[in-house]
């Protein structure tokens, strides 16, 4: 119900946006870096890449990791994503990361807003993530296929996508942040960061969990109705292997997939020759036919 209120509210304010540079030719496609409107008038940024070729291709969105990330509109970020062949792409700057700051700023990002539900950063971040599916879904070159991806906060994104906008045909993701919130060790981040804030802001913990329960990827498990595949490493302090596993067994779809890597720490997963072929392998078998 909360989530159903919010996009109501999202979708009162007009998909607006603004192309800030301009069909720049790299490696055979046109890249493009837009801002757009988003939840309670917040913009953020989006670098787009599509083949120069007229014809129709699928759609990847790359929801980008926690972090300040790139700051300037002359660097490409994740330049090996945007020049990838026969596919349109996008790279999403939530709001107060990477270029979207011009509004909220990255300082104090986990805590920002968090002593409500209505107010905590990561309720627009979330939206920001459903409406940059509806943007690009408008595309001219779409086949119809929409593949959301990305690792930690990309993958959550991701998920939180899939699960509330219903234009997404598949989820690929890597050791999605805030899983399964509730098994977080409390004296490491990003647990201990919400705990201090919270006590020197008069916030109850159990308010705090509260809070947390509304923005727990688990709990947009049983939303997924598309194929996803999930790939995760058994040694991650950050995202604890119990919760994505957790996380994949809630999920009720069919088409669902997950590989655990044996390496130790957040994203190792990423140099797993095998994972990057089973993710592969994945699209491949579940592009829709049209």
């Amino acid at each position: 119900e909360f989530w159903n209120k919010t996009i109501v509210e999202l979708n009162k304010t007009p998909l607006e946006f603004e192309k800030i540079k301009k069909d720049s030719f790299f490696e055979g496609k046109y890249f493009s870096l837009y801002k757009i409107k988003s939840f309670q008038d917040i913009y953020f940024y989006s670098w787009i890449s599509e083949p120069v070729e007229e014809g129709k291709y699928p759609i990847k969105i790359r929801f980008s990791g926690f972090g300040k990330g790139v700051s300037t509109i002359d660097s490409f970020p994740h330049v090996w994503f945007l020049k990838q062949k026969k596919t349109i792409n996008m790279i999403v700057d939530i709001r107060g990361q990477g270029l979207s700051i011009e509004q909220i700023s990255f300082k104090n990002y986990l805590t920002n807003g968090i002593k409500n539900k209505e107010s905590y950063i990561y309720r627009g971040a979330y939206m920001d993530a459903v409406r940059s599916v509806n943007f690009i879904s408008q595309n001219h070159k779409s086949n119809g296929n929409i593949i959301v991806t990305g690792g930690s906060q990309g993958g959550s994104l991701s998920i939180v996508s899939a699960a509330l906008n219903k234009k997404v045909t598949m989820c690929v993701v890597g050791f999605p942040f805030l899983t399964d919130i509730d098994s977080y060790d409390k004296n490491k981040w990003p647990m201990n960061t919400m705990i201090h804030y919270s006590l020197r802001n008069d916030i109850d913990f159990f308010d705090l969990k509260n809070t947390l329960k509304y923005f727990d990827i688990i709990n947009f498990a049983d939303q997924i109705k598309v194929p996803i595949f999930i790939k995760s490493e058994e040694v991650d302090e950050i995202t604890p292997i119990n919760g994505v596993i957790k996380l994949y067994n809630k999920i009720k779809g069919q088409k669902k997939m997950i590989y655990i890597d044996p390496c130790k720490g957040h994203g190792c997963v990423t140099n797993s020759i095998l994972a990057n072929e089973m993710e592969k392998t994945f699209i491949k078998n579940n592009l829709i036919s049209n």
